[in-house]
């Protein structure tokens, strides 16, 4: 388990939480990926054979379903070029994209909104760089005082 208390340990954290938001992101990708396929294979399997209205209701269906699927996948392919290009390989000062910071004990990381994640026995709080949150908060450094939650409270740290 990292400790997060040396330099080196907080770079690790970071490359660990970036590496499974790429996870994340690449089973988004397949399971679009995936979806695309059935929902091609069910418009190909209908046959013409069933009742004319119900074949044509099923093949819009299926489009929709296709539709929807396509567009999951290309905003996953989008994140993914996003997140690829993150640098987490330099300890920050203030929160920017690709930091790591400590506020009313949870750790959030900047980068795309995937929400929470378990990393290396630490639940870290993914939150995108589009949020109003992140707005509100970039470039604050540790010992700011920040209302979350409706409460005041102190960023604990920044890397």
């Amino acid at each position: 388990m990292i400790e997060l208390k040396t330099p080196a340990d907080k770079i690790a954290f970071k490359k660990l939480v970036k590496a499974e938001c790429i996870k994340q992101i690449n089973q988004r990708i397949a399971n679009a990926k995936a979806a695309i396929a059935q929902a091609q294979d069910n418009a190909n399997s209908n046959d013409k054979s069933t009742a004319g209205d119900k074949y044509e209701i099923s093949r819009a269906m299926g489009q929709l379903d296709s539709d929807m699927n396509s567009k999951q996948l290309n905003e996953a392919e989008q994140e993914l070029n996003y997140l690829e290009k993150i640098d987490v390989s330099k300890l920050e000062d203030t929160i920017k994209i690709g930091s790591v910071f400590e506020l009313s004990g949870i750790l959030f990381f900047v980068a795309i909104g995937l929400g929470p994640l378990k990393i290396d026995d630490k639940r870290v709080m993914v939150v995108s760089s589009r949020s109003p949150f992140y707005e509100n908060i970039k470039t604050m450094q540790a010992g700011q005082v920040f209302e979350f939650q409706d409460k005041m409270d102190e960023i604990k740290m920044v890397f």
